[in-house]
């Protein structure tokens, strides 16, 4: 089985998303409260388009790059659970016959309150500190560009789809 374009270019847009949150943003000089979570984004992207399964599989994948992109701040292979499941869950919102522009955006927010409780439930086990504020903040701001970023997204796999790309 080859690789197709679709799934090619899905692995570029994630490896580009977490280069960018982990060295550039912060380079700029945005504050961490600021940074979006963009993985996130493509993982909801494939998920609401793909089903639960495939949301799962892209998560793990996806958060296996993030956590090989320095700096790691969580143990080894929690981020990959964590946006495994969180790709599983929003896999729950894909219907094919709904065209409803609200489906996408809530599938990211619950996909992002999945990736906070796993965050939250991290810094507890790890060292006891929680910065729930600081989560909330990120998720909102996750939010709302992913709600500017999907429809985006979605357009341009269903055109790749359509053009036997994918």
């Amino acid at each position: 089985m080859r690789p197709t374009l679709l799934g090619l270019l899905r692995t570029a847009y994630v490896l580009v998303a977490a280069l960018l949150v982990a060295t550039l943003l912060p380079r700029l000089g945005v504050p961490p409260r600021w940074v979006p979570d963009l993985v996130l984004v493509g993982v909801v992207a494939t998920a609401v388009l793909r089903g639960p399964v495939h949301g799962a599989l892209v998560g793990l994948l996806a958060g296996w790059v993030v956590e090989l992109v320095p700096p790691v701040g969580s143990p080894l292979g929690l981020t990959a659970l964590v946006m495994m499941v969180a790709g599983f869950v929003a896999g729950f919102f894909r219907r094919t016959s709904s065209r409803s522009r609200l489906r996408a955006p809530v599938a990211l927010l619950v996909a992002g309150v999945v990736v906070l409780a796993g965050r939250l439930a991290a810094a507890v086990v790890g060292d006891g500190s929680v910065e729930l504020v600081e989560g909330l903040w990120r998720l909102g701001v996750t939010v709302a560009l992913g709600a500017l970023l999907l429809p985006a997204f979605l357009a341009l796999d269903r055109a790749l789809v359509r053009r036997r790309l994918g």
